[in-house]
């Protein structure tokens, strides 16, 4: 890391990012300006406007500009997450009926993540997408459906994107004005070639790499979400520039390093647990080949190097991936940061085909959020529309709920038959209550004037469709809900099928009695259900299949349905920056498992904490069992290992052995953790010695410090495995 980017780091990890202290009241005089005009023009103009008004920031030494005002922080102390709240009517409006899943714990609502066409941009730049407006216009015919919608909706689009290239012509013209001011030679050459750069991108495609990478920026800084697969859409630049002569490889760094360093800097030092830009790397190309190369390479190294846990980096792996490159991406965990975390092309491909996206458009997926896949720049995915509690299905089939009517007499459930059919109603029930959910929710986001116009400008056939991004204009529209807690009713269901149904220990009301009083008197039978039954995660088909069952059954139940904005439901199992194994796990009652009210569930798709026992190849074998093809996004698996396999190139090795060995067994995502129980359990004890251990969650990582207490044991509590 050289001087220039050390300086960078070192601002950026000392200044809090701000806001635009002037927004509300350029958003207000064009309002008023504007009055009497259709509603979608009304505000386009405003957003125009707020770009035409923005403050302007470009800080010494940087070579990528754009930014918001930020000020320095003598003392910047990681926040402390607290519980979150997931009721309903305080974020939609939902009908009363629909209010109560949410009050019991039992539904949530989640963020919605979003990557934009950086294809197009980089391809025909934001006149290119202007003269497509016009186009469209043109091709409009009065007498159809909407037409004075319609027109308006792109003028609008239109509206936005010359707001848009007036905000990086600003910087250009100020670029310019510091150079003039510039007593540095060097300096002042930067700052006149950045303002060429801002007058270039993103109004036209870049023609050479540091064109590029700023184009990159003004891309992402205009909706600010996931950056996408960096180092395809970097690579032609880079290539043609080395090709040239006019770019050497540490240039090439520097500028990697400044872009890195920016999706930084929009979160800030204090952003601890933002599942926000969350950027690709690696994959495959439209022809299935492989698609990595030297801008991979470099993306890895300056991730290595800055030692910043923002941007957040995933790895897309397939069986043609060079071995040498897997091995540069494990070794990158070696800066301590939680990155990257790592997914499988020959599940999610696969996975996305069958859902109904070309094979084509599902081999340019890139990475969102916590994990969220999503189409690149031409979906809008729903990703994450809500969670749903799984093992609650199995509280109310017992009668523990007191505010759902059981209409089963548990006397009648005389058989595990009989309990599955009884859970495959409550199934029904839950899924009924997430659709509705979700078509007051995205009828709530539909109705937004032009449905998202930034989004929609650079989501791939809204402008075909004439119709906004959450309006189903993108060309694939899905609704994904998340299940939690998939392992732990499984668990339950074995252990209910074990002891009730086969061997007849006791019976579901002596089951529900014990539940009720929370194990209490009867930690023998708790200790024998959690060490002696079969567990998810120890390579036991028995129970490894009984969870992909239940994966397959929720998933057709959720089929029968059809979203809002058209496509498919589709699940997952991540428990995002919303940590809601945590948090339902707080409002869950005992569960059959052995588990206690109010602990944790399973994260994702892993086994419940500390129960894989049989070691890291039969915790693996357990999750690449489970049906992936359903799982299309958001999944994740978190992995504990001993930290000292990344102190040697063995160890490396060892690690890549395994991600691939898993991948090709038939995993979708894994993530890892390189840390002791010890260390982990002296963080909690001295957070100040330990503020920059970071630690990954569930799909994202954050300063283990910055966690709240259940959270951080949750973490402890999982299994550290050794190859």
């Amino acid at each position: 890391m050289n001087e220039r980017i050390s300086m960078m780091r070192e601002r950026a990890m000392t200044h809090l990012p701000g806001g635009y202290p002037h927004a509300e009241k350029h958003r207000r005089e064009s309002m008023a300006e504007t009055e009497g005009e259709p509603a979608v023009i009304r505000e386009a103009k405003a957003i125009a406007n707020a770009f035409r008004h923005r403050m302007l920031a470009i800080h010494d030494g940087e070579l990528v500009v754009g930014d918001r005002p930020r000020h320095k922080a003598d003392n910047i102390k990681m926040g402390i997450f607290g519980r979150r709240q997931w009721t309903g009517k305080n974020m939609i409006p939902i009908d009363d009926h629909l209010e109560r899943f949410f009050q019991e714990g039992i539904l949530s609502w989640a963020g919605n993540h979003k990557t934009l066409d950086y294809d197009t941009v980089f391809q025909i730049g934001f006149k290119g997408l202007c003269q497509q407006i016009d186009d469209r216009i043109l091709r409009l015919k009065e007498d159809e459906n909407d037409y004075e919608e319609k027109r308006n909706f792109l003028k609008a689009l239109k509206i936005v994107a010359e707001g848009y290239i007036d905000l990086s012509n600003r910087y250009g013209d100020y670029a310019l004005e510091l150079s003039q001011k510039e007593s540095d030679p060097q300096r002042r050459a930067e700052l006149e070639t950045i303002s060429r750069n801002c007058r270039r991108v993103p109004a036209n495609p870049p023609e050479n790499f540091w064109e590029a990478c700023q184009c990159a920026w003004f891309s992402f800084f205009f909706v600010p979400d996931a950056p996408g697969r960096v180092d395809q859409y970097l690579y032609p630049t880079y290539k043609n520039d080395i090709q040239k002569g006019t770019l050497t490889r540490d240039f090439a760094k520097d500028l990697i390093s400044n872009l890195w360093i920016k999706y930084f800097e929009l979160v800030g030092p204090q952003g601890g647990v933002s599942a926000h830009n969350h950027l690709t790397l690696g994959g495959v190309k439209p022809d299935g080949s492989d698609a990595t190369n030297e801008v991979t390479a470099l993306c890895l190294e300056v991730t290595e190097e800055l030692k910043i846990h923002r941007p957040q980096v995933g790895f897309r792996w397939n069986r043609n991936t060079p071995p040498e490159i897997l091995k540069k991406a494990v070794g990158v965990m070696r800066a301590r940061t939680g990155n990257p975390d790592f997914c499988s092309d020959e599940q999610i491909v696969p996975a996305l085909v069958n859902i109904g996206v070309s094979t084509e458009d599902a081999r340019n997926f890139s990475l969102s959020g916590c994990h969220e896949v999503i189409v690149t720049g031409m979906s809008q995915m729903g990703s994450v529309e809500g969670f749903i509690n799984m093992p609650r299905t199995i509280s109310i089939a017992l009668g523990l709920e007191k505010n759902f009517e059981n209409s089963d007499d548990l006397s009648n459930i005389d058989s595990y038959d009989k309990l599955w059919e009884r859970l495959t109603e409550i199934m029904e029930i839950f899924a009924k209550a997430a659709h509705e959910a979700s078509l007051s929710r995205d009828r709530h986001f539909a109705q937004h004037t032009g449905g998202y116009l930034e989004a929609s400008l650079v989501t791939r056939d809204c402008i075909e469709k004439a119709l906004g991004y959450t309006q189903g204009g993108a060309r694939y529209n899905f609704c994904n809900w998340d299940i939690i807690g998939v392992t732990n009713l499984a668990d339950s269901l074995l252990a209910i099928r074990k002891l009730v149904f086969e061997d007849k220990n006791l019976t579901l009301e002596e089951l529900k009695d014990i539940l009720s009083s929370n194990w209490e008197g009867h930690e023998q039978l708790r200790r024998k259900i959690l060490n002696q039954l079969p567990h998810f995660g120890n390579n036991s088909d028995e129970i490894d299949n009984l969870t992909g069952q239940i994966i397959e059954t929720f998933d057709k139940i959720m089929k029968n349905r059809k979203p809002f904005r058209g496509g498919e439901y589709i699940l997952g199992t991540l428990a995002g920056g919303e940590n809601m194994h945590i948090e339902f796990g707080r409002v869950t009652g005992a569960t059959p498992d052995g588990r206690k009210a109010g602990s944790p569930l399973a994260d994702s798709v892993g086994p419940a904490q500390g129960l894989d026992r049989q070691g890291v190849t039969s915790m693996l074998n357990s999750v690449s069992k489970l049906p992936h093809r359903l799982l299309p996004t958001a999944t994740s698996l978190n992995v504990k290992l001993d930290p000292k396999l990344l102190e040697t190139e063995d160890g490396i090795e060892k690690v890549a052995s395994l991600i691939e060995s898993h991948f090709l067994s038939g995993g979708q995502q894994m993530q890892f953790n390189f840390y002791n129980r010890k260390m982990l359990m002296d963080a909690k004890k001295e957070p100040d010695k330990y503020a920059d251990l970071m630690v990954r969650v569930a799909g994202y990582s954050a300063p283990f410090v910055s966690l709240w207490a259940d959270m951080q044991e949750e973490i402890i509590n999982r299994t550290e495995h050794n190859i």
